[in-house]
């Protein structure tokens, strides 16, 4: 009776994928052959043929391949006891690294200068940079599994140096220079000197390429643009009939998350630090605007610092405090494909990235491929806000339609793949941020209160860097790298809804490899806010940016500013090349016409403050914080920054001011209006 259910289930799948029906009946025949397996049931094998057969075409593997492929699946890692089987098998022993249950309590001290969330990588990193500057005494890292309990099962390890911007590469390099000295010292990290090759399909990536490599000497990176021929040699596995080149960086590598960050939670270890699993955070208390203590499952903390390195559950730990710290994160789908033993791979392979085919692939142990991919348009995960509470619940259903697309990149660029033998496709949701950046720093809910999250993939990259500069902020009160662009203080309440975050995360994975043109903008998550003349702005052929979640335009363009029924159309701003912008003539006549005649701006998007004392506070407060002279006659206009001791920028008023600061830039509409004619425009409008 099973077996005739089993078929009649299977019969459905075909009927539901037409387009596979020749692969499904061969899986089908191929299962029939195969050898049974006593500890998955008929039903069971059926979905998962139908599943894979739903997810290939005739060209991912031959004919006399299929029959080994039904096999594997049902002995390689496709059912829950099996894939418990892969993930130990990945996975290496916890006492391996040193580490022992004596070493770790369950039980959190009552009192700490600083509370880490988070056991994997990034709190790991924090906890070991906190002790490497005497603080580990003080310092307890709280795990709710066990520690580097996420990492076996869902990594690529890849580690690179060039990152878009200065201090993601920085904090690359300090990460990569520790996991090179843990290696000397014989402590596992997994490090492996590989190089990457990143490929180009395209005269404009090539461009982007040659940029990279400007820049790159002055972050003393090592790299080389390299012909197509190269690339062949440097990876014999992959077509180049379509390259127009690469970038060769010698000194990337790939590692083990896992085992680095058992290697660093065994040298807190050693310096004091209190490791405490299976206890779980379940409030952050704040008193007077400050961190005050930690509740866990397993008793209260009192504490100076708490930070937030709970990576995937960053958002909903943000959720423990009142008021709520806001770390805008959401979950997409993202995938791992491991094949079993390749024929014939080269000894050593390099990381190789296919930008424009927005993949990846390296060699993982004994001779197998691990490959990858950021598709361009993400699938969101935990849709309905139903985070799961354990790592073995964050794994998801392999959705073989959604990878496909990754899969005929991969088949394009290794057609070898065709005739390996596949092992598992993993489903592991990775959280993005609404910017795809990562997120670092004190938040501004509550002082005190330090946040290492949206790491996007590449954690292992950035831990030590990351853990480096919020070990600064906490011993010294600053970084000594700059991250304004990182810091989470750049996002507003409302990037932080879920709808919002939701429907950016579709977009967000797919730019961690698209082309990085100038002036990109977002085509999700718009119209957030809007002044109260953005139709009149829209009805003029206005083409928007977005700033801050305002629309803002950036240039105006009358030409298809309608759409078939005569409305004007909501149009975002778009610039697709390193030349000149096709937008160039529309903003000079815009410039030729303010400084001839006249123009309107708007400028609701700029931030706006209202100081207010009783008496001269306010004036006395601005002369101290501001390189300018204040004290002017009422309608001036200064322009000015205002500086901390540093000669940078703080957000934090001198301790007992008398002074009331409140951001009201969504009360006011401001309009700029600029040209020699503006005096006679506002005679004709006022009194």
């Amino acid at each position: 009776a099973d077996y005739v259910l089993a078929k009649l289930q299977f019969a459905r799948l075909i009927a539901a994928y037409e387009c596979v029906y020749r692969a499904g009946i061969k899986m089908f025949l191929a299962l029939n052959k195969s050898r049974w397996c006593k500890n998955c049931s008929i039903l069971n094998r059926r979905a998962l043929f139908a599943r894979v057969s739903a997810g290939i075409n005739d060209g991912w593997v031959s004919q006399r391949r299929q029959h080994l492929i039904a096999r594997s699946i049902c002995s390689g890692g496709s059912t829950l006891h099996q894939q418990q089987q892969f993930d130990r098998s990945r996975g290496e022993n916890f006492n391996q690294y040193g580490l022992t249950s004596d070493a770790i309590s369950s039980v959190p001290p009552k009192n700490a200068r600083v509370v880490i969330c988070g056991g994997g990588i990034m709190g790991a990193a924090v906890a070991y940079q906190l002790a490497q500057r005497g603080w580990g005494p003080h310092t307890v890292l709280i795990e709710k599994g066990r520690i580097g309990e996420g990492n076996p099962w869902h990594f690529s390890g890849l580690l690179g140096e060039l990152k878009p911007t200065d201090s993601q590469v920085r904090l690359a390099q300090i990460s990569l220079d520790l996991i090179k000295e843990f290696d000397k010292k014989g402590l596992p990290t997994g490090w492996k000197q590989t190089g990457s090759l990143n490929l180009a399909r395209t005269r404009d990536r090539m461009t982007f390429f040659r940029r990279m490599k400007s820049q790159s000497a002055a972050w003393n990176v090592e790299c080389e643009l390299v012909s197509p021929e190269r690339c062949k040699e440097l990876c014999p596995i992959i077509e180049t009939d379509d390259l127009a080149g690469g970038l060769w960086i010698p000194n990337d590598g790939v590692g083990n998350p896992n085992a680095f960050c058992h290697s660093l939670v065994k040298e807190s270890l050693d310096k004091g630090v209190t490791v405490v699993e299976h206890c779980s955070v379940s409030k952050i208390i704040q008193h007077d605007g400050r961190v005050k203590a930690v509740e866990t499952s397993n008793g209260t903390v009192e504490c100076v610092y708490f930070v937030n390195c709970a990576g995937f559950w960053a958002r909903q730990v943000g959720q423990l405090s009142e008021p709520y710290v806001k770390v805008p994160l959401h979950a997409a789908e993202h995938y791992y494909l491991h094949t079993k033993h390749v024929y014939n791979l080269p000894e050593k392979l390099p990381v190789v990235r296919d930008l424009d085919g927005h993949i990846y692939f390296r060699e993982a142990n004994d001779g197998c491929l691990l490959a990858g991919g950021f598709e361009m348009k993400a699938k969101p995960a935990y849709e309905d806000g139903d985070t799961p509470v354990s790592i073995a619940e964050r794994k998801l259903p392999a959705d073989w339609d959604h990878f496909h697309p990754l899969l005929e990149e991969l088949l394009r660029r290794i057609p070898s793949l065709k005739n390996a033998t596949l092992e598992r496709l993993s489903n592991c949701p990775e959280a993005f941020s609404p910017d795809c950046k990562w997120i670092i720093g004190e938040a501004p809910e509550i002082q005190n209160y330090l946040v290492a999250a949206g790491m996007k993939t590449v954690g292992m990259s950035a831990a030590a860097g990351v853990g480096r500069a919020i070990a600064d902020i906490i011993t010294q009160g600053y970084s000594s790298i700059d991250l304004h662009e990182l810091d989470i203080s750049r996002f507003l309440g409302l990037h932080n809804n879920r709808k919002f975050l939701r429907d950016r995360v579709r977009e967000v994975p797919g730019l961690h490899y698209d082309m990085n043109y100038p002036f990109y903008e977002f085509r999700t998550g718009r119209n957030l806010r809007m002044s109260p003349i953005f139709p009149a702005l829209k009805e003029a052929g206005a083409v928007f940016s977005q700033v801050m979640g305002y629309e803002r335009p950036a240039w105006f363009d009358k030409k298809n500013s309608l759409d078939e029924k005569g409305v004007p159309k909501f149009r975002i701003a778009t610039t697709n090349g390193f030349g000149k912008p096709h937008w160039f003539e529309h903003v000079q006549n815009e410039y030729d016409v303010c400084r001839e005649r006249i123009g309107l701006s708007d400028y609701s998007t700029f931030t706006k403050i209202d100081l207010w004392s009783k008496g001269r506070e306010v004036v006395d407060l601005l002369q101290y914080l501001c390189s300018n002279d204040i004290d002017q006659p009422v309608g001036a206009i200064i322009h000015t920054g205002m500086h901390n001791r540093h000669g940078g920028y703080d957000r934090h008023l001198p301790p007992g001011g008398r002074v009331s600061v409140s951001d009201v830039t969504s009360m006011y509409t401001a309009i700029c209006i600029m040209g020699p004619f503006t005096r006679i425009m506002l005679s004709e409008l006022t009194d």
